[in-house]
This record gives structure tokens, sequence and C-alpha cells, in this order.
């Protein structure tokens, strides 16, 4: 499907006159090579009117969250379905600078993407996602920390729950980020902007998820470890502090 083509089915989704019509062309259409790349193409695009672009977006999520996986013994459907590799490929190379460009109401459907492409293709077929995650995370222009910082969250989230034995990528990954969020926070923390504090909220936010599974301890006992009661007091003085 054409980019043209494309672009008015999204807007005939909106209308409820042409709602039908439009979603049967577009689900004619999403086999079609190309099809989920040009979707991406259209997200991105700040010359098209929001609710376009949104209506792309909520598709492509759709699209990735249904068919990235492979290989997946417990889905039926046929393997005409699945999104081809080229476009699989032009996503990837592709998805991380749309979250960072995107204003916030396409940027959550993005983060949801993401999320679906990790669990599926890293480490074994999206080892570069950790090379643009350092790139951008080292960039002077802090217009971008907060994008790539939910795709590192989105990283880490695929990991919060797992074994230690299972969490390895992960870990050679942090390896390189943690001294990256160390210096970033460093540099925002005397700025008091809400465009610093949500990045620094987005910092701890990445650190809760890394270290969530790590700090579990047996419930019984943890209560009567001196670190658990050393945090409990800290935390009641910090408390009484936001109190006044």
């Amino acid at each position: 499907m054409d980019p043209e083509s494309l672009i008015e089915a999204l807007r005939g989704t909106m209308d409820p006159n042409l709602r039908e019509a439009a979603e049967r062309q577009l689900n004619e259409g999403h086999t079609q090579v190309n099809f989920v790349s040009t979707l991406l193409r259209v997200t991105m695009s700040d010359q098209l009117d929001l609710n376009v672009r949104q209506a792309g977006v909520i598709y492509l999520k759709n699209m990735i969250s249904q068919h990235w996986c492979e290989g997946d013994s417990s889905t039926t459907e046929p393997p005409a379905n699945n999104i081809p590799e080229e476009d699989r490929q032009f996503i990837r190379d592709n998805i991380v600078e749309a979250i960072i460009h995107s204003p916030e109401r396409i940027r959550v459907q993005l983060t949801t993407c993401i999320h679906h492409m990790i669990k599926h293709d890293y480490p074994g077929k999206w080892t570069t996602i950790v090379d643009k995650i350092g790139f951008y995370l080292q960039s002077d222009n802090s217009a971008g920390w907060l994008g790539i910082l939910l795709c590192l969250y989105q990283l880490v989230k695929n990991y919060e729950y797992k074994k230690p034995d299972e969490r390895q990528p992960l870990v050679a990954a942090m390896h390189i980020f943690m001294p990256m969020l160390k210096e970033r926070f460093i540099q925002l923390l005397p700025d008091p902007s809400s465009d610093s504090v949500l990045v620094q909220k987005q910092i701890f936010k990445i650190l809760y998820a890394l270290f969530q599974e790590t700090m579990q301890a047996d419930e019984e006992e943890r209560p009567e470890l001196p670190w658990w009661k050393c945090k409990k007091w800290a935390l009641h003085i910090l408390a009484r502090l936001f109190e006044r």
C-alpha cells in the first residue's frame, strides 16, 4: 500500500461512515512488504495531523503486539500474517528515533511496541539497541534524554522478574549504562525545571526496576535483617521531613 492510500485509510477509520471500508482496506494491506514500515513513517511525520499519526501508531502497536513473535508454538496464525523481515529491520533501525522525537500521545504507544520487540529480539536479533541507547545517553542534546531513557526502561522491564541466570544480557548492558546514568543524574540534579525532574524520575524508575528482583529477600526474615531496619528508620525520617 502506498503512503497516500494508507493515510487516507487511517483518516477513514476516524469517520463512522467510512470506518468499515477503511479497516477492511488496512486488513487487506497489512501482509504486504513495506506496510509496517510505511506505518512507522506516517507515525513519525510531523507534516501530518496528530490524529492521523495517532491512528497509525495504534495500528502499528496492534500489528507488533500480535505479529512480531516468530515461531511461537501457541499461535495458530499462518506464517503469511507475520511481519516480513525487511519491515522488521526497518522498525528496529528507526523506532528508537521515533520514540525520541515523537510527542507524548505517540510516544506512549511506541514504547509498547519497543517492549514487545525487545522481548522477542534482544539480544539474539537486536544487539544494536545497546549501541543506540549508549549513543543517545552520551549525547549533549538533552532533548533526547527522556525518550532514550524510556527505551532503556523497556529493556530493563523485560528482565525485571527473570531469574539471575536469565538476566545476563541485561547485566552486560547495564555495566555500560550505569556510569552514563550516574553522570546524567549528577548533571541534572541542580536543575529544578520540570524537564529536568522528568528525566531524573525516569532514571529512578529504571533503577527501581533493575533492583526489584535482586533486592528481594525472604518475606519472613526481611523485618529482622539489620539492613532492612536501617532502611526502615531512614524512610521514617524522610517521611517526617516531607510531612513538615
